[in-house]
């Protein structure tokens, strides 16, 4: 956390896909969907092919997809009985709804992942076939929860999403991402110094970030991809916690005339600078509601850091947070119903959420510090950073508090911000 207090002191795809069908009624998903999920047939359905490796298959493909439909949040996973052939018969004796039909086979370097979610008369309800190197395995596993999850609950869950953060793992801080799960962990900045703060545009597809590359703080844009990176000539000092607009193409940022830090805008081609806030105090870390009109900032302007809210224009400036002496880091939920931001609570730091429609707040302890929040897009987890092992390490969690899950552990790990939307 502390952003405040720094400022204070300062591919193409991998896959060739063939979609079956999509068919299910997303009036089934009222409550929780039973589905029985066997390991994958390991059987080649072709004659070219040739068996996959159980390992390989297991710890890359099954454990993660088992994992997504567990945590989905509408499916349950049904036990099968051992020792008998799975059939929607026998799902349907284990009280499942579907049975989802695996068979994972080699040819030449490629897996064949082909996949069939059958109701338990044994109409297909949902299938889709897949051909992916070794290395797109996981992601694989993901596509498929997501698909299953669009076909029963009628959209996507949060499985191929993207979380972005920065480490030291490689002797600097620079820009990495993840899966939601924390797999397939990539660096995709090389500056070979200070390079921070990431923060994703409303494409998905790049995102902006802080970096010290030549001596002082500047704002870069960078595709995910790891090209394409442009710096931003702001014509002002300190450059710092850029956040995109999910509307159009502004960028806010933290800037300072004379030294003092302020909120400003710009277009992401660095035109059209604007400067929204004005008081002799410092203004930090803006984010964009999700709608766009508004902005949430932290200001010491009352004596201590606190979170308000602007409108997009700078204009009717409120006070929102007023239980604790230091607030900072605010994040809207995708429905933008509640803030999340880093709150000091008996003298350590953790995540706490305010209702903006009824101004009640709640806190989500854990051990440590636990600092700058980051919802995901369909509002039901938060990515944050927390010391909780003596190092930061990125961490996930439901927004209610449970499920929680550690998701980096290399050298130190912080500042998460979550792709925008799912995919």
């Amino acid at each position: 956390m502390k952003k405040f207090l720094l400022i204070a002191f300062a591919a193409s795809s991998l896959f060739a896909q063939t979609e079956v069908t999509t068919t299910v009624d997303p009036s089934k998903a009222a409550t929780v969907v039973r589905v029985a999920v066997p390991f994958p047939d390991l059987t080649p359905t072709r004659a070219t092919g040739t068996a996959a490796s159980f390992e390989a298959v297991n710890e890359s493909f099954f454990g993660p997809l088992t994992r997504d439909l567990a945590y989905s949040g509408v499916f349950a996973i049904a036990p099968l009985p051992p020792g008998v052939v799975p059939t929607p018969e026998v799902a349907k004796r284990a009280d499942a709804l579907y049975l989802l039909k695996l068979n994972v086979f080699m040819e030449g370097a490629d897996h064949i992942v082909q996949a069939r979610l059958l109701d338990t008369t044994g109409q297909q309800a949902w299938g889709q076939g897949y051909r992916v190197p070794a290395a797109a395995m996981t992601r694989t596993a993901h596509m498929i929860a997501n698909e299953m999850l669009r076909a029963v609950n009628g959209r996507p869950g949060v499985f191929m999403t993207q979380i972005a953060y920065a480490s030291n793992r490689s002797g600097a801080w620079e820009i990495w991402l993840m899966d939601w799960d924390g797999a397939n962990q990539r660096r995709i900045t090389n500056h070979n110094t200070l390079s921070i703060l990431p923060s994703w545009a409303p494409d998905n597809e790049r995102m902006v970030y802080t970096s010290f590359a030549k001596g002082a703080s500047d704002m870069y844009i960078v595709s995910r991809r790891g090209g394409g990176r442009i710096r931003l000539q702001t014509g002002v000092g300190l450059n710092t916690s850029a956040t995109f607009s999910p509307l159009g193409n502004d960028i806010a940022f933290v800037g300072s005339t004379g030294g003092n830090p302020d909120i400003y805008l710009i277009k992401d081609d660095g035109t059209n600078i604007r400067r929204l806030t004005t008081t002799f105090s410092i203004e930090s870390t803006p984010e964009w509601s999700k709608n766009g009109r508004q902005i949430s900032f932290t200001s010491g302007r009352s004596g201590t850091p606190q979170i308000y809210i602007m409108d997009a224009e700078g204009t009717n400036v409120r006070r929102i947070s007023f239980d604790g002496d230091w607030n900072d880091d605010a994040t809207w939920s995708p429905d933008g119903q509640n803030i999340a931001y880093t709150s000091r609570v008996s003298g350590r730091f953790q995540i706490r959420v305010h209702n903006v429609v009824n101004s009640e707040t709640r806190i989500l302890a854990g051990q440590g510090s636990n600092e700058q929040p980051t919802w995901s897009p369909d509002g039901q987890w938060i990515a944050f950073q927390s010391n909780r092992t003596g190092k930061w390490q990125v961490y996930r969690m439901r927004a209610d508090g449970t499920d929680l899950m550690q998701l980096t552990f290399e050298a130190e790990n912080k500042e998460p911000d979550w792709s925008k939307k799912p995919e």
